[in-house]
């Protein structure tokens, strides 16, 4: 029968010791890197953390040009725009990965899913404001029924309006989104006039109050980003948030309707996509002005970024121009 001297029984504590602290260690990492995974935007502390989600900032923009490229120019079927997306995903994720690669960095771009679609509403040459009907009217319904996702986002983004001539004071272009079954309306009135030492007006009503901003133009139209709540590229009280709050559609409801007044007292062209896939009937198919047709309204990416000691993954919604967007 064999025997284990004192020395021998020591040694053998000891390496059985040194590998239980290896195992230790290594379940040590495993349960950091999980945690940094799942937590890695309020953990700014770790190594390498601001660079994936500087990464994941430009992933997001890359991909939301792409949809609006899709929208822009593939627009003829839902599978023509995915297809478009699709490609727009394997591009970002392929330039990413080979500007970081050199650094020991893999970066992972998969799109998950199918694209939630919507329609966008465009009109794209220089004219009046007006249906696009045989009998063009001045005041007409843009969009019925526009309704919700359950999370609470405004389902229309990117609503632009760029004018080369505006009414002036008391005959408003006016923009409204009506809360269905009894609810509030949303009001936008619009006036001025373009051009070196012009000035555009805009004035929203909300059930919170009523606000107007006037800004400056000197270039030969006015630029107003309705959703993004900016004229001339600058901020507009009137549009935007804070004590008064004025974003589109704000406080309507969970359903509305969009329509214009006065469309023949403005003119320019204007877009804006809806969460809403059954064309108004009120509007040409394209490409007459104004128009209506299928669109991506967001989509849902896998994005994955790894380096020796840290990885990082997470799902983004990305729906480009939408003010609330996650």
């Amino acid at each position: 029968m064999a025997h284990l001297n004192d020395d021998k029984r020591g040694q053998i504590i000891l390496i059985a010791a040194l590998a239980l602290a290896v195992t230790f260690i290594g379940l040590a990492l495993v349960v950091n890197s999980a945690i940094y995974t799942q937590n890695l935007a309020s953990r700014g502390e770790v190594a390498g953390s601001n660079d994936a989600l500087e990464m994941r900032a430009m992933v997001e923009a890359n991909i939301g040009q792409g949809i609006v490229a899709a929208n822009r120019y593939n627009y003829s079927t839902q599978s023509a725009l995915e297809t478009s997306v699709r490609e727009s995903v394997r591009t970002t994720s392929t330039q990413t990965e080979r500007q970081r690669v050199t650094s020991g960095t893999l970066v992972n771009v998969t799109l998950a899913g199918s694209p939630t679609y919507g329609t966008r509403i465009a009109q794209t040459n220089t004219s009046l404001f007006e249906s696009g009907e045989a009998t063009p009217s001045a005041n007409w319904m843009v969009r019925e029924r526009v309704t919700r996702p359950g999370d609470g986002t405004n389902a229309t983004r990117r609503f632009v309006i760029n004018a080369t001539q505006l009414p002036s004071s008391g005959s408003e272009f006016v923009v409204t989104t009506n809360g269905t079954g009894g609810n509030p309306k949303w009001m936008m009135r619009i006036w001025g006039d373009v051009g070196p030492s012009g000035t555009v007006n805009v004035e929203v009503d909300t059930p919170s109050g009523t606000q107007t901003c006037a800004v400056p133009i000197e270039e030969p139209y006015a630029h107003i980003d309705v959703t993004g709540g900016t004229v001339q590229g600058e901020p507009c009280l009137a549009l935007q948030g804070g004590s008064f709050d004025g974003r589109f559609a704000h406080g309507v409801g969970d359903e509305y309707n969009i329509t214009y007044e006065s469309g023949d007292q403005i003119k320019g062209n204007y877009s804006m996509v809806v969460r809403d896939s059954t064309p108004a009937n009120t509007l040409d198919t394209a490409p007459a002005s104004p128009f209506s047709t299928t669109a991506v309204y967001n989509a849902t990416v896998r994005y994955r970024y790894d380096t020796s000691n840290l990885r990082y993954e997470a799902k983004i919604r990305v729906a480009p121009g939408e003010p609330d967007a996650s």
